[in-house]
């Protein structure tokens, strides 16, 4: 069989996220090729256009794309709004084609293991990688080979805290944004599901001893409100525990004054591990001691996309598969049931503030003290005292396989 040199990709998008993948895949010209990508002419979008300048071929939609590339395309990357990537994957699989899969890979547990059996049905020539970007970093990699030796001892507390402004603009670019369903599916849009998915991701990932995989899990308990006025969760605040008794705490918001990049620290017997922004990692003795720094400054995206062009041509195993992301799923599912409910934030604790190019910020008053105090501490939010938080109850996720079972949400 003749060798794959580069690997011809096409793109079911060419607006937002999808445009900056594509520029990501023109900066790494030796490992992709472009070949394709879908555009609605209605949207206008610039990757529309400036695909059009570069000679590709645009397809008005994913249909008329796959009629047309048999046998000029390797792989179809799935950068689509989150509730149609399960029905979106199983039409390019079922026309012939292998997928790459941005995440979250679907919505809902069922769909994964519906998808991930789909998959197996195929046999081993269809492996389908999830765009979980930082989780391909050197950095990452690297902690998760220390872990897997032992060398920090057992892993006992994963910590992670992020603070993400969204202005205004960010929930009205797109229909589906600050959603909890659509017509067409499950969004449950917010930070545990999009902009801070990654560093749930890294937390389930470095809580395994195990290469290539994350933690399997015993229950979830999160707290999920918002301060935007939309459906679903801007601000969340979340503990897992793993099947190993290790606790995961993870808190975030989308409301904060400040943008806090996402820090995540690892504590383990020998040593406490922080890893900021996905790019610096800090290993500290257990007296504080500075004992090793390590920096990555390589884009993640285009990072991620060689690593998976590789792993194709290859024919080697992906750094992150489908099957291994089904714990994050179990998280995002779980967390929605435990909180029965987003909790809207009292007015009186949020304000809202006109920047100089018009748009608004959300800001939850004294969130960004509230987020440094519940990492410091390992807490979640109504357990330091944050006004507005409401306790939530523990979910176990042993044997969850359907969502939702909390009558909010059905």
């Amino acid at each position: 069989m003749e060798q794959i040199i580069m690997v011809k990709l096409a793109m079911i998008g060419a607006g937002g996220y999808a445009f900056n993948l594509i520029k990501w895949i023109w900066g790494i010209p030796d490992k992709i090729k472009l070949v394709a990508v879908t555009s609605s002419p209605t949207r206008k979008s610039p990757g529309r256009a400036a695909c059009q300048e570069k000679g590709i071929p645009v397809y008005d939609d994913a249909d008329q794309l796959l009629a047309n590339v048999k046998g000029k395309v390797d792989v179809i990357y799935i950068p689509t709004p989150i509730q149609t990537h399960f029905a979106m994957a199983k039409k390019c699989i079922d026309a012939g084609y292998s997928i790459f899969l941005e995440k979250p890979p679907v919505s809902t547990i069922q769909d994964m293991d519906a998808l991930m059996e789909y998959v197996a049905e195929k046999g081993h020539a269809l492996r389908v990688p999830i765009g979980f970007q930082s989780l391909y970093s050197r950095l990452v990699q690297e902690l998760k080979k220390r872990i897997v030796e032992g060398r920090y001892g057992k892993v006992k507390r994963i910590k992670a805290m992020a603070g993400w402004p969204r202005l205004d603009t960010y929930y009205s670019r797109s229909a589906w944004a600050g959603k909890v369903k659509a017509p067409d599916g499950w969004i449950l849009d917010g930070t545990i599901n999009n902009p801070l998915a990654h560093a749930m991701a890294n937390e389930l990932y470095f809580a395994s001893d195990e290469p290539c995989k994350m933690a399997d899990l015993v229950s979830v308990e999160a707290e999920l409100y918002h301060g935007h006025d939309i459906e679903s969760e801007d601000t969340s605040s979340v503990r897992v525990i793993t099947d190993k008794g290790i606790e995961i705490l993870f808190n975030a918001s989308l409301c904060s004054d400040e943008r806090m990049d996402p820090l995540i620290t690892i504590e383990c017997e020998k040593a406490t591990i922080d890893y900021f922004n996905y790019k610096k990692v800090t290993v500290k003795a257990l007296d504080g001691t500075i004992e090793e720094e390590m920096a990555d400054d390589t884009e993640p995206r285009a990072n991620m996309l060689a690593s998976m062009a590789d792993s194709f041509t290859n024919n080697s195993p992906y750094l992150v598969p489908l099957e291994m992301c089904r714990p994050f799923m179990l998280v995002v599912n779980g967390a929605f049931e435990s909180s029965d409910g987003i909790s809207a934030i009292d007015k009186k604790y949020v304000k809202r503030v006109t920047q100089e190019d018009g748009d608004v910020k959300t800001i939850i008053d004294d969130i960004d003290n509230i987020l440094r105090t519940s990492h410091e501490q390992g807490k979640l939010f109504s357990e330091v005292g944050a006004k507005w938080a409401k306790k939530s109850s523990s979910f176990v996720l042993k044997g969850y396989r359907k969502f939702p079972t909390s009558a909010t949400f059905a």
